[in-house]
C-alpha cells in the first residue's frame, strides 16, 4: 500500500498522482483525495492502482447525492461539487491538449434531470442499471440525472415486471425528445408479449412492435428524425448549445462546401443546409443515415445535402472539393482521417470529440503541418461524471 494525492482527472475517468520522478494512474477517488493505494501494475516509474481506503478527502468533496451512488458507479464524480466538476474537466483537458491557458467550459444547462436516453439491464424482474465492472442490476426507484418523462417510462417498466414477470432482453434504452418516451429494446421480435403495448411505444430489434418509437428531435429550430437504433446525444438542451456554436463557427469561415464526416441524424449539418451551405453527408448504412436523408428531404434541402453511405475512415475526401471538415466520431476516434484530409487542405476543422485523448491523437497530423488549434471549448453534457464534448477548430 502506497499514500498518494490524487492531483488530475484523467480522460478516462481515473485520477494522476505523483510518485517521486512517476505517475500513478489511480481509480476509485476523485482529485484532491489523500488516498491508500494498492498497487496493482508496475511499469517502469509509472505504475496503476486502485484506492482501498480515503485518508483525507478532498476539500471540493461532497456527500454523493444518489443514494445509489455507492453501488451503481455510473457517476464517478458525483463525490465532487459542480464547481469542482467543471473545474477539473477543463484542467483536464488543457492538459491531454497540451494548452497553455484552461479552456473555456460550458455547464449542463440542466444540472439534474438531463439524460435524454438511458440503457438499462433487464435480469429477471429486475430494472437498473448494472453495477460498475459487472453484470449485478442496481434496482434503483429514481435517477436523478435522467429526465422526468424518463424516469417514468422505467417506471411503467417496473410496475409491468412486477405484474408479467421476466421478459427476454438483455437490456432496453429507455429515449426521449423532451417530450414523451419510448422503449427500445435489444434482442428478437419473435415472442414478445402482447401486454408489452400497455406501458407505451416500444422497439425490439431497431423495429416498432408497438405504437411508434421514432422520435422528433429539435435542433436549433429544426426538427430530426430519430429512429430507434439512431445515435442522438443525451443532454438534448446540451447539444442545442454545441450545435448552434458548430454552426455558427462554419458559418463564419464562409464556406463553399462541408464535408459532414460520421453526420449521423445531421446534428450538426442540417443547419448549414437549411443556410444554404452544400454539404456532403458521409455515414454508415444504417437508421441514422436514412433517417438524415428523410429529414433533408422533409426539410426541402435534399438539392444541398449529397448523402454518401460507408464508413468515414474509407471516405476518399479527395472525390469532391470541400473548403471545411465537420467531424463527430465515436470514442475510439478518427485514426487516420485527418492525415488524408491534408491532401485536400481545408481551411477550417472542426472536430467535435467525446474523448479528447482520441482527439488529441487524431489532430496531431494537422498541427504538424502547420495547422493552428485556435479555439477549445468545452460542453459538459454529462454531468456528475468525467465525460466531457469537446470542441475543437483548426484553421491553416
Amino acid at each position: 500500500m502506497q499514500t498518494l494525492d490524487l492531483s488530475w482527472l484523467n480522460p478516462d475517468g481515473s485520477c494522476g498522482a505523483r510518485r517521486g520522478k512517476g505517475i500513478v494512474t489511480v481509480r476509485g477517488g476523485v482529485p484532491g483525495d489523500r488516498v491508500e493505494v494498492e498497487i496493482t501494475r508496475e511499469r517502469g516509474r509509472n505504475a496503476s492502482g486502485e484506492v482501498r481506503s480515503l485518508i483525507e478527502p478532498s476539500p471540493d468533496r461532497r456527500e454523493a447525492p444518489c443514494p445509489w451512488d455507492a453501488n451503481c458507479g455510473g457517476c464517478d464524480l458525483a463525490a465532487l461539487t459542480p464547481e469542482a466538476q467543471l473545474a477539473a474537466k477543463a484542467r483536464m483537458v488543457q492538459h491531454t491538449l497540451r494548452l497553455d491557458e484552461t479552456p473555456q467550459i460550458i455547464g449542463s444547462p440542466r444540472a439534474i434531470g438531463h439524460r435524454a436516453r438511458m440503457k438499462v439491464g433487464l435480469k429477471d424482474q429486475q430494472v437498473g442499471y448494472r453495477r460498475a465492472r459487472s453484470h449485478d442490476i442496481v434496482n434503483i426507484d429514481v435517477c436523478r440525472i435522467a429526465r422526468p418523462e424518463v424516469v417514468d417510462a422505467l417506471n411503467r417498466l417496473r410496475s409491468w415486471l412486477e405484474e408479467h414477470g421476466p421478459l427476454p432482453f438483455p437490456e432496453v434504452e429507455i429515449r426521449s425528445d423532451g417530450e414523451r418516451a419510448v422503449y427500445a429494446f435489444e434482442g428478437s421480435r419473435r415472442n414478445v408479449p402482447s401486454t408489452l403495448a400497455s406501458i407505451g411505444d416500444v422497439a425490439v430489434g431497431g423495429r416498432s412492435v408497438f405504437g411508434d418509437a421514432t422520435l422528433t428531435l429539435n435542433v436549433l429550430g429544426l426538427e430530426l428524425r430519430a429512429s430507434p437504433p439512431s445515435f442522438y446525444q443525451v443532454n438534448l438542451e446540451g447539444n442545442e448549445l454545441l450545435a448552434g456554436f458548430v454552426r455558427d463557427t462554419v458559418l463564419a469561415s464562409n464556406p463553399a462546401r462541408v464535408l459532414d464526416l460520421y453526420a449521423g441524424i445531421g446534428n450538426l449539418d442540417l443547419s448549414l443546409a437549411v443556410a444554404g451551405v452544400p454539404v456532403t453527408a458521409v455515414e454508415l448504412e444504417g437508421a441514422a443515415i436514412r433517417d438524415l436523408a428523410y429529414t433533408a428531404d422533409k426539410l426541402g434541402v435534399s438539392d444541398k445535402v449529397a448523402v454518401q453511405t460507408m464508413p468515414a475512415e474509407r471516405y476518399d475526401l479527395s472525390r469532391d472539393f470541400f473548403d471545411v471538415l465537420v467531424l463527430d466520431p465515436p470514442r475510439s476516434g478518427a485514426p487516420g482521417v485527418l492525415a488524408k484530409a491534408l491532401m485536400t487542405r481545408p481551411h477550417t476543422v472542426v472536430y467535435v470529440s467525446c474523448n479528447v485523448a482520441s482527439a488529441a491523437r487524431d489532430i496531431r497530423p494537422l498541427t504538424q503541418a502547420g495547422y493552428r488549434l485556435e479555439e477549445v471549448r468545452c460542453y459538459d453534457l454529462f454531468p456528475d461524471t468525467h465525460h466531457i464534448e469537446t470542441v475543437l477548430v483548426l484553421r491553416r
